[in-house]
């Protein structure tokens, strides 16, 4: 721990170094991700087969996340590894670099500083979005767009400042559904803030919204056949139980939903309010908070109607399973509230310590599991690739029950879904056994076999050595694939 002893903290020095510190942290990241595995992980495989040009995609995905990783593809020569990691670590960039120069704008130098101590806490930012997630980062970078232009509208920006709102809030819609409530309870809170209400609905917000229309429109127009089939997805996973939260279900309302929600929003901010709580209880007197008090009400209320929304849609669905990532764009602007409403002064050293070690053992702690344990992106999938090419080096569509399965094997290949066409099937299932229905499901109807099983056992790419086994078998087939999205 650090000593709340000593010269006061020189803030605008930190804040200057600040984002160069974010770039540094972000490639260091991506140097681990290429150093720990060649292979992808579940939802970075999502995109084999879904990056061709569309106005929507499979899972109930808007494209914009799709079309950003085929632009990497295309800038690193469809090397897929890098390529995803490139898109997601960059948004992480983006994240961080917008939560500090929006609590700059709106605070100070401190207040930017601590928004990125802030992100230190919050798992979802320094845990999952270092290894996974993908739509999930997109979109909280997103929300946080959209009070980075409500950041740059208080400076007088004017113009630019409406041009940027309307392009964050077309990224978030083209992003993923759920920002939309974000974005409703930004507005909403707006709108019962009064010097708020006054400020952002002027003239010009029509610069916003026709912007938003413009980018939003075609996938409206693409998803008319399809808005009920694209969601029973998203509302099925709400509509799984929990089994340790089973004992409060109730018929017809979502009684352990609302619990599995408050788990969620707990898991997702609770560890930055305590912490950044427990750091001010040496400040007597205790500093004011930095910024004006209307911005702190805006995003206080932003998130607790954003968070009532969700609530009542859990309760009256009687949903039973609340992710933390479905919590993402509402609890977005977490560390540029705390950092403008808890600022530190005797306890701002210790937390500044505490987050450069977050910084620092969050990455750690993903090498030693990725090195030393059996994560699915270090399963042998080039042995189970050889394999198939060498019993048959004809191309053939890949499929596969698990999507990291199917995608990675396709992508070392070369083969459909990653690009081209083919007739004939590769079906690969993990274990010794026969396939099983999850598996034969991913196959048309007429998927008839033309070659022999086989299995596969090496051991996973990392110093863990354990054996891993996979089965494949050739199918031939007239018919289109069925939809092979899940997860994500």
């Amino acid at each position: 721990m650090a000593s709340l002893d000593g010269p006061p903290i020189n803030w605008s020095k930190l804040a200057r170094l600040a984002p160069r510190a974010i770039v540094l942290y972000i490639l260091a990241i991506l140097v681990l991700r290429l150093f720990l595995s060649r292979f992808m992980e579940i939802d970075e495989a999502q995109f084999v087969g879904e990056v061709a040009f569309a106005w929507n995609y499979g899972n109930s995905h808007p494209p914009m996340y799709n079309w950003l990783v085929r632009l990497a593809l295309e800038l690193t020569g469809w090397n897929w590894v890098l390529a995803v990691a490139l898109v997601r670590l960059s948004l992480l960039g983006l994240y961080h670099w917008l939560s500090f120069d929006t609590a700059r704008r709106l605070g100070g130098d401190r207040a930017g500083v601590l928004a990125l101590t802030a992100s230190a806490f919050l798992p979802q930012i320094v845990w999952m979005s270092i290894q996974t997630t993908a739509h999930t980062i997109l979109v909280i970078s997103a929300s946080i767009g959209i009070v980075h232009a409500f950041a740059l509208l208080r400076e007088g920006k004017g113009t630019r400042a409406y041009i940027w709102f309307g392009i964050w809030a077309a990224i978030g819609a083209l992003a993923k559904y759920n920002f939309f409530i974000f974005l409703v309870s930004f507005l909403i809170a707006a709108v019962i803030t009064p010097t708020i209400r006054r400020q952002l609905f002027q003239r010009r917000i029509w610069i916003s919204i026709a912007i938003f229309i413009a980018a939003f429109t075609p996938v409206i127009v693409a998803s008319l056949n399809a808005p009920l089939a694209a969601t029973a997805g998203r509302m099925h996973k709400l509509a799984q139980a929990i089994g340790y939260l089973e004992s409060f279900d109730l018929p017809r309302v979502g009684i352990d939903g609302l619990a599995s929600l408050l788990i969620s929003t707990f898991l997702w901010a609770g560890p930055a309010l305590i912490i950044f709580w427990i750091g001010r209880t040496r400040d007597h007197p205790r500093p004011p908070p930095d910024g004006a008090e209307d911005v702190r009400k805006l995003l206080l209320r932003t998130i607790l109607i954003g968070l009532g929304a969700f609530a009542v849609l859990v309760f009256i669905a009687d949903y039973h399973s609340v992710a933390e990532r479905y919590m993402a764009p509402i609890l977005a602007p977490t560390a540029i509230l705390l950092a403008l409403s808890l600022p530190q002064v005797l306890g701002a050293r210790n937390v500044l310590v505490i987050s450069g070690a977050m910084y620092i053992l969050a990455p750690l702690a993903v090498a030693m599991i990725a090195l030393f344990g059996t994560p699915r992106f270090n399963f042998p999938f080039d042995g189970v690739a050889d394999a198939i090419r060498a019993q048959n080096p004809t191309p053939a569509r890949i499929a596969s029950n698990r999507q990291d399965d199917a995608g990675n094997v396709a992508a070392l290949l070369h083969w459909p879904p990653e690009r081209g066409e083919a007739s004939d099937i590769v079906l690969v299932w993990q274990g010794n056994d026969d396939p099983g229905e999850e598996a034969l499901a991913r196959l048309p109807v007429d998927a008839q076999p033309i070659g022999p099983v086989t299995r596969v056992t090496a051991r996973v790419r990392n110093f863990n050595g354990e054996l891993r086994t996979f089965s494949f078998q050739r199918y031939s087939s007239r018919l289109p694939m069925p939809d092979q999205n899940s997860g994500g």
